[in-house]
């Protein structure tokens, strides 16, 4: 049985309807036993769809947290649900997970979200971003969602898009992470650009904190990338932590605390037979509260780090890397909005 319902939302206080249709479809069929369903979603002349994933796991009248995973170029909502395996960890976790999604035939980069090409048109209650924010309130609004658990990652031009979502809506999401992605780019040139340099990294720092504004505060991010990405260069993941780093140490300023160091509090090098060996770098505050985490997966490419090794996900996925969806929610699951969730400790690898 499928029944639809209407709702109709205020973005940021900005004059934007947006208009929301969620389907409420039968059980899925992939694995675990919670449901799938799908939206619609219009704001202004842009159309947009997304699916949700409720676990079965979920008790009525609990507040759950919520995860937004945000899907590259050529890629569908669908499929990165089904490459990502977040479906399975939320059933185990319990938590719900978003997969917005554009509308194909509104774009003319292969189904790409604009932070990737026209950085400049993404704001506060505008564009793609403004849309990610309202998909997300539209689900806060329909499931029984904890709003100080509320993250966002995203891959590839998915990566790009979370970025900006971390400057513009550091009130709704409490830690992001960027796979395979940017820094935040504020408009400006960035990684990919091949005949000019990159902007310089303290700019785009400035940048994300100037956009935060009133609402600064520091922002977790995990970062992930291979070492042998040949469409988003390795460097563009590596400028995304640093400029994460010096942004929450300009708001850590403002605030007067201390600013976070440049170098690695702990490194950790791990490998599997038959796998991608891994780093991760770990950045922790004076107090132990790791705020920032690079993992570098050696000789992978442009692909979601140990997802499903389905032949369906196959050119979205490369499941001999460490599964980037445990480790990003093993990172989230330590952050709320007012800051570390239990003994920052437990939050190094």
């Amino acid at each position: 049985m499928r029944r639809t319902a209407l709702i109709t939302l205020a973005v940021c206080g900005a004059a934007l309807a947006i208009a929301v249709v969620i389907t409420l479809a039968s059980p899925s069929t992939a694995p675990g036993t919670g449901r799938y369903r799908h939206a619609r979603l219009s704001a202004g002349a842009d159309n947009y769809g997304y699916a949700v994933y409720d676990p079965s796991s979920r008790r009525p009248g609990v507040a759950v947290p919520l995860v937004v995973v945000i899907h590259g170029c050529t890629t569908t909502a669908d499929q990165q649900a089904a490459a990502s395996s977040y479906d399975q960890l939320a059933e185990q976790r319990r938590f719900v997970v978003l997969y917005p999604d554009v509308d194909a035939a509104d774009r003319a980069y292969d189904q790409c979200w604009k932070g990737i090409w026209e950085p400049g048109t993404e704001k506060r209650g505008h564009g793609d971003a403004g849309a990610i924010a309202a998909m997300t309130r539209a689900v806060v609004a329909r499931w029984h969602i904890d709003r100080t658990r509320i993250y966002a990652i995203g891959i590839s031009a998915g990566a790009f898009e979370t970025a900006i979502l971390g400057a513009d809506y550091p009130d709704l999401y409490a830690a992001i992470g960027i796979h395979s992605g940017a820094a935040y780019l504020g408009g400006e040139s960035g990684c990919l650009a091949e005949h000019e340099s990159p902007t310089d990294t303290a700019v785009l720092a400035r940048a994300a904190a100037d956009e935060m504004g009133p609402r600064a505060r520091v922002m977790p991010v995990i970062v992930l990338h291979g070492d042998q990405d040949d469409r988003v260069p390795y460097r563009c993941g590596t400028q995304a932590l640093a400029q994460w780093l010096r942004t929450d140490s300009l708001v850590l300023h403002r605030q007067g605390r201390p600013a976070l160091v440049s170098a690695p509090t702990r490194a950790s090098y791990a490998g599997a037979r038959g796998g991608h060996p891994y780093t991760v770098l770990s950045y922790a505050d004076q107090s132990g509260c790791v705020i920032g985490q690079f993992w570098t997966v050696h000789g992978m490419g442009h692909a979601w780090s140990g997802g499903s090794a389905d032949l369906a996900s196959a050119r979205f996925t490369d499941p001999r890397g460490p599964s980037a969806a445990a480790a990003s929610w093993a990172f989230f699951s330590r952050w709320g909005l007012s800051g570390p969730l239990g003994p920052c400790a437990s939050a190094l690898p």
